[in-house]
């Protein structure tokens, strides 16, 4: 018996459907060079297929940034927004 899916779509799901590996999957789902058009092609209509997303918490893990500002305020809560 098969193994059912059940949530959301994973990289490995889509290169399975596509036939290729998850380094080829990822590298067209980052728009990187070096993937063949057919192979391109491949991988697009699988993740149409799916509906695969990345995961954007998953991919702050690997590139190790956040694309996150932080914001330090010195005046007291009073004073901050007390004061139009």
């Amino acid at each position: 018996m098969g193994k059912q899916r059940s949530g959301t779509p994973t990289l490995e799901e889509v290169a399975a459907l596509a036939g290729v590996g998850r380094g080829t999957a990822s590298r067209v789902i980052n728009h990187a060079d070096g993937v063949k058009d057919s192979t391109r092609r491949a991988v697009e209509r699988a993740i149409t297929e799916l509906g695969y997303v990345p995961n954007q918490a998953a991919r702050s893990l690997a590139a190790r940034r956040a694309d996150a500002v932080a914001l330090a305020m010195t005046e007291t809560d009073w004073r901050q927004f007390g004061e139009p």
